[in-house]
């Protein structure tokens, strides 16, 4: 995510990447870190604690698309948007979002009548299973009166598939498949710079990609 960031961002702009936040490195983070509009975190869950607070201190943005976050993560999330303007977004990809509040609205039509699964593909070296964004979807589904232990997720991991995700909702004699598939990592880094974009100029709060949609 860094490295296609860095790609796309015009001249007029400059990054600091940083994949992991240590001993060694904390001090120059500090100081790019007074000069920045604010932070991007695509880096691992053990990073989230340290930055936060280092963005609390600072009164700066944090952009936040870690997967594989525990509850104590989101509480920190939660409780730095009262301070600073924080976004969560587990897939930056703007048509994830879409696909959530499209399986929100087919989920709160069908209520528990249907019988819901989550399909996701991801490459060979991605870790968590199911995926964040798979698991997002289902948070979004269950918010709608859904029972979230109801649902389904099937994981693959194979070869270098950048991303793909289906809601399937079964139900009588009927079923709707609603489908996302990634076809380029720039996609992640082109939704991640916009949502940055819109929440640098936010005022405190605990933001999500619908926000920036204006959905």
């Amino acid at each position: 995510m860094g490295n296609a960031i860095k790609e796309i961002l015009s001249d007029q702009y400059k990054s600091y990447q940083y994949s992991r936040l240590t001993k060694e490195n904390l001090d120059d983070f500090l100081k790019n870190l007074r000069i920045s509009d604010g932070v991007i975190d695509a880096s691992h869950p053990d990073n989230i604690e340290s930055a936060l607070e280092d963005c609390l201190t600072h009164k700066k943005p944090y952009l936040c698309c870690t997967t594989g976050l525990r509850e104590s993560h989101f509480e920190h999330l939660k409780k730095a948007g009262k301070e600073i303007p924080v976004l969560y977004a587990a897939n930056t990809s703007l048509g994830i979002a879409i696909l959530k509040k499209a399986a929100a609205l087919v989920s709160k039509v069908l209520g528990n009548e249907a019988d819901i699964k989550i399909f996701e593909k991801h490459h060979a070296l991605k870790k968590d299973a199911p995926s964040g964004t798979a698991l997002e979807l289902g948070k979004t589904i269950a918010q709608t009166g859904y029972l979230e232990t109801s649902i389904q997720y099937e994981s693959v991991r194979e070869g270098d598939i950048i991303g793909e995700h289906m809601v399937q909702f079964t139900f009588e004699d009927e079923i709707i498949q609603l489908n996302h598939e990634c076809l380029n990592r720039n996609v992640f880094a082109k939704g991640a710079l916009k949502a940055a974009h819109w929440l640098f100029k936010q005022p405190p709060g605990f933001y999500t990609l619908n926000d920036v949609l204006g959905m």
